[in-house]
């Protein structure tokens, strides 16, 4: 199969399962009386996290080379990396070609946003740190990213539940069902359904992407942060701006800032785990590039509603790593 079916594949097949798990997602929210919010940051976080989730989990567990290693390090930093910067510029340009007449997400300030963006800033630096502290204590390291992620989790369900006269069902049938309100069984029928589309299409257009950088010679490190996420981060984004155009902010942002607690905790566990977890200096930067991304948008939405511009400017971090990223490569 070529390159190109591939890639065309692997789009098409995430963008028709996106918009069913987008769909499946908030009825699954109403089904559980969950608000938005947590809506966002767990169910469509933690489903659409799984592409992502299965590079390093593949590469550390089942590899057998420096390289695997390299590749799911760079798969655990990009990840949040991307997201950061990539995810939120995105946001901002679905924001803006949305055409309302405020060029503001409808976000509140003290919410899920601001809890998942804050535990992120928390939780990104001690794996960061954790990369200078002797390796006996990684696993302890390690344990406590796990705990931190589960107490992050229960908080968001406890403070988002709805009562039944706040329930208010989605404006839009289940895709696989015309009934105003369908069985718990067909939702998430829908949705695992929507999930192994979004993971199967991952899968196809991250094999295209292998498939050229062995055309075109690249690090395995570089080529899991800068290319792979391209591909694993789709779903997220795309179910943003599916969220967006439909005027769902709290369900858009929330599915980007709660895929960012879980990239910056659950995922870097495991190679902190079972890797020698000893970043280096591009590695570093990595990292402290997301962080600061991150930062720059927790920063703004405490105080405001986030307005274009600034969602724009998280993906001049992503600039930043590239222009660096070119002038090593031209050392």
């Amino acid at each position: 199969m070529s390159l190109l079916l591939l890639t065309v594949s692997g789009m098409v097949l995430i963008v028709l399962a996106a918009d069913y798990f987008t769909n499946g997602v908030e009825w699954l929210g109403y089904h559980l009386h969950l608000e938005e919010g947590a809506v966002g940051s767990l169910l469509a976080a933690l489903g659409t996290a799984l592409p992502e989730t299965l590079v390093p989990v593949m590469a550390i567990i089942f590899g057998q080379g420096h390289s695997e290693n390299a590749i799911g390090l760079g798969a655990i930093l990009g990840a949040p990396f991307m997201l950061a910067t990539i995810g939120f510029s995105v946001i901002g340009v679905g924001l803006w070609a949305s055409r309302r007449k405020s060029r503001t997400l409808n976000v509140p300030t003290a919410g899920p946003m601001t809890d998942d963006l804050g535990f992120f800033l928390l939780a990104f630096a001690v794996v960061v740190l954790a990369s200078f502290l002797p390796r006996i204590i990684h696993p302890v390291v390690a344990l406590g990213l796990l705990a931190l992620y589960g107490r992050h989790a229960w908080k968001l369900v406890e403070g988002h539940n709805t009562s039944d006269k706040r329930n208010v069902a989605p404006s839009q049938p289940l895709r696989l069902s015309s009934r105003p309100r369908p069985s718990l069984v067909l939702v998430i029928l829908q949705v695992v359904l929507a999930l192994i589309g979004l993971i199967l299409g991952a899968h196809f257009f991250v094999t295209a992407l292998d498939g050229i950088t062995k055309i075109v010679t690249i690090s395995p490190f570089l080529l899991s942060v800068i290319v792979t996420p391209v591909a694993t981060e789709l779903p997220e984004v795309l179910n943003s701006v599916i969220w967006i155009r439909r005027g769902k902010d709290t369900l858009a942002v929330g599915n980007v800032t709660g895929a960012m607690a879980f990239q910056s905790s659950m995922v870097p566990a495991l190679g902190i785990a079972f890797t020698p977890w000893q970043l280096t200096p591009l590695e570093i930067a990595t990292a402290v590039l997301a962080w600061l991304a991150a930062l720059w948008i927790w920063l703004k939405s405490r105080s405001h509603s986030l307005r274009v511009i600034e969602l724009l400017t998280a993906g001049l971090f992503y600039l930043a790593y590239i222009g660096m990223v070119v002038a090593l490569i031209n050392r």
